[in-house]
């Protein structure tokens, strides 16, 4: 079956779940929001909380259906918030400027001059060519490419899309063979693509600027009194996050086996992109020094006691010098960073609202007794929760929304089950951001590479429920034993 053949069969039916998605939107959000704030307040719950509740409802919905821009649902919050008394204009600012937040927006900047200087396109076409042209080399070098973009571009979107033309230019060699499965399909891209997609994702759950999902982790644990900080981070979220990304790249490869190992002419194909590109010029010289530097002074913040976030604005602000930088101030007013304030900023100050009127506790004990986990162990505790918040994503576009909803309950459940917020919200936010394999809709890395026609939608669960299973197992145990051994709690 060919590439066009697949396109044409699969956008009927994209378009018709985001016609009908976002159509029913704005209604249905009114229904939910009305119905929550005209219920009677139940046993426990503040006429305050059940305001937050709705909010909420509000917010998820518009979230999950996407009738407007995710950044302008955000802003809708401030007014809506302000109408329901839930707090003052000013308050409800003070979530759209965490330092963490930031922290992303400034990485982002740095990733406009990567993308700008061609510096991670050249890098990812010496990887390959590095690494060698047969299925299995090409597959383990996406995913080191991933691993490594992952610290320099903190966003699973925008990295999909650098590797993703690298992907189907070899994909289209590879075809020119023209051996294909039983099934007309070709194993070889269902494999690649699916690895530069999730390969790409589980990496992101140990690098704190490689998704947003993470710094909303850290500002809601951050709620509770503990920071953590970038170094952190790496140190409690970066081997796992290594573990599970290459048990990903091997299970797809035992999955979806290759038709064949060689790939006449991909090494050449490489070789003259690479070639193409020239000599390594100044401006990538300079966006190389400056990156080097932050990651630097991110590593030695114990010691200099540099905050994350001014760290990352030093090299930001070398990047737009005259003569040194390599970016102007267009080159980043893009949707990205802004997006990633404005989105961020309205769900952090609708988890404030959960948190501060009692809400947020109120779900988690009614869940604490709905999971009979009253008495029971911490390892049980941790892992029961993961798995029910790594596999109900299967209703949820994107993970934002996801980490919105589970956040602030994940953070007032550990309070009840005399657990610190950190050990059940640390590995739950990892699993949000790190793992959204189970539908092609869970995130846009996931429609990036699903669009290309080469994947089917059961490609998704067939592969994901497995790798899903194993990050929640990975994850409990690192909760309970190696970070318990680290100091975490």
């Amino acid at each position: 079956m060919s590439t066009n053949a697949n396109m044409v069969a699969n956008e009927p039916r994209k378009a018709g779940i985001d016609v009908w998605r976002k159509r029913l939107g704005i209604p249905l959000t009114i229904i939910f929001f009305t119905a929550v704030l005209m219920m009677p307040t139940p046993v426990g719950l503040t006429l305050a909380g059940k305001k937050a509740l709705a909010l909420l409802a509000a917010l998820v919905t518009l979230y999950l259906t996407e009738p407007v821009e995710l950044t302008v649902v955000s802003l809708m919050v401030i007014p809506t918030a302000v109408f329901l008394g839930l707090g003052s204009t000013k308050v409800i600012l003070e979530n759209f400027a965490t330092s963490s937040i930031f922290l992303l927006v400034g990485a982002t900047m740095m990733a406009a001059a990567m993308e700008k200087t061609r510096l991670a396109e050249r890098f990812t076409y010496w990887l390959l060519s590095t690494i060698g042209c047969t299925a299995q080399r090409i597959t383990l070098g996406v995913t080191i490419a991933n691993i490594a973009l992952a610290f320099m571009v903190p966003s699973t979107t925008a990295r999909t899309a650098i590797l993703l033309p690298v992907c189907l230019s070899i994909i289209h060699i590879f075809e020119k063979s023209g051996d294909y499965g039983k099934n007309g399909r070709l194993n070889f891209a269902i494999s690649l693509l699916l690895t530069l997609a999730f390969t790409n994702s589980t990496i992101s759950a140990g690098i704190l600027t490689a998704t947003v999902p993470n710094p909303i982790t850290v500002d809601f644990i951050a709620k509770s009194g503990m920071v953590i900080s970038y170094m952190d981070w790496l140190m409690y979220g970066f081997p796992p996050a290594l573990l599970t990304t290459l048990f990903t790249w091997w299970y797809l490869r035992k999955v979806f086996k290759p038709e064949s190992e060689e790939i006449p002419g991909g090494k050449e194909l490489i070789a003259q992109r690479l070639k193409d590109m020239g000599a390594i010029t100044g401006p990538e010289w300079r966006t190389l020094f400056v990156f080097v530097m932050v990651v630097a002074l991110w590593a030695t913040g114990g010691i200099t006691k540099l905050d994350t976030t001014v760290a990352c604005y030093i090299g930001v602000s070398l990047l737009f010098l005259p003569k040194f930088g390599v970016i102007k101030w267009k080159d980043t007013n893009r949707d990205s960073a802004y997006h990633i304030l404005m989105m961020s900023g309205g769900a952090l100050a609708v988890g404030e609202f959960l948190m501060k009127t009692g809400a947020a506790k109120w779900l988690a004990n009614n869940v604490f007794t709905f999971l009979g986990l009253v008495g029971a162990s911490s390892i049980v505790v941790v892992a029961a929760v993961l798995f029910v918040v790594q596999f109900a994503r299967i209703g949820f576009f994107g993970t934002t929304g996801l980490t919105v909803l589970f956040m602030p309950v994940l953070v007032a459940l550990a309070a009840t089950a005399n657990l610190p917020a950190a050990a059940i919200a640390l590995p739950a936010g990892m699993l949000i951001g790190g793992f959204p394999f189970l539908m092609f809709y869970n995130t846009l890395s996931n429609i990036l590479v699903f669009g290309t026609g080469y994947l089917t939608v059961g490609d998704f669960p067939k592969v994901g429920g497995v790798i899903c299973l194993v990050g929640v197992i990975v994850y409990a145990l690192c909760a309970v034993t190696y970070w318990r051994w680290l100091g975490l709690f």
